[in-house]
């Protein structure tokens, strides 16, 4: 349990900021580099700090095993993994199962249930929470390529091109997902399309036509700065909302891979935005909040 919750202790950057935790969380800790040098550490404490009863060796085969199964887990949700950081700071997604999955704590949760009443069939309880997290996982994959195949063919069909496509899990994936598909540059706005998908196989909804919004003044300004520039590097498919008055130009970046909602809302556009607050006679940046 230790070990694969070891690659978390990035938390301590919440110490510094909101932004810098949701920025640079799943960096070190969760890269192959990472997994180098913790699980080790921890299995040295262990073993020194249990008397040195049990042989180090399997304290690190414990300790490794824990740990890499969590980053593999977390490279399978669309929250992104810098797993070869620091050489790279691409963020790895495969975008099949959701960030809390329900599935992913009840398997184990039940497995320990079984170990616990009932010692003698411990390896059988461990032997069938693998296999059924494994076949679990391959549904969602499966599920996840029918979703993008889906929302491809379905602009397609009315005749839009396609640059990007994504099958987004939604709470209860796989039976649950919002599709996107982002058209090129060179396409009018709105040049978003966002569809929900649900059931088995994966049916689509009526899609809803959303402007990236980027060419606003106020947005471009946004954009520019240092903090726009790193939602950039972070989000998967940001948009821009703003609101300008005579006293205030209010931006809100958010990034659509997050939203419950479809239409934003008055409040913001999700969970994870960035806003910005400019003083329209000034033309000065007032304020930047993490939302």
């Amino acid at each position: 349990m230790l070990a694969s919750n070891l690659p978390d202790i990035d938390v301590v950057l919440w110490a510094r900021s909101d932004a810098t935790y949701l920025l640079f969380h799943r960096g070190f800790t969760h890269s192959l580099l990472g997994l180098a040098v913790l699980p080790p550490l921890l299995a040295g404490a262990l073993w020194w700090g249990l008397g040195r009863r049990t042989a180090l060796g399997w304290w690190l085969l414990l300790c490794w095993a824990g740990a890499s199964l969590h980053v593999l887990y977390d490279l399978f949700t669309s929250w992104g993994t810098m797993l070869l950081y620091p050489f790279s700071v691409d963020r790895l997604a495969l975008d099949w199962i959701f960030i809390v999955d329900l599935a992913t704590w009840a398997l184990p949760a039940a497995a320990l249930a079984v170990a616990w009443r009932r010692p003698a069939r411990s390896r059988a309880a461990a032997v069938g929470f693998l296999a059924s997290l494994a076949l679990y996982t391959a549904l969602s994959g499966l599920a996840h390529d029918a979703v993008r195949r889906s929302v491809v063919e379905a602009e397609g069909e009315g005749g839009r091109p396609v640059a990007e496509a994504y099958a987004l899990p939604l709470p209860f994936a796989p039976l649950r997902w919002q599709a996107i598909a982002v058209a090129p540059a060179s396409a009018p706005e709105p040049r978003i399309a966002r569809y929900r998908a649900a059931g088995v196989p994966p049916r689509l909804g009526t899609p809803e036509r959303i402007e990236r919004g980027f060419d606003d003044p106020w947005a471009r300004r946004a954009l520019a700065t240092r903090e726009g520039q790193a939602y950039l590097w972070w989000a998967v498919v940001p948009v821009a909302r703003v609101e300008a008055g005579p006293d205030t130009a209010r931006v809100t970046l958010s990034d659509l891979r997050f939203h419950r909602t479809i239409v934003p809302t008055a409040e913001g556009q999700g969970p994870f935005s960035l806003r910005f607050d400019f003083d329209p006679r000034a033309a000065s940046l007032r304020d930047v909040e993490w939302r």
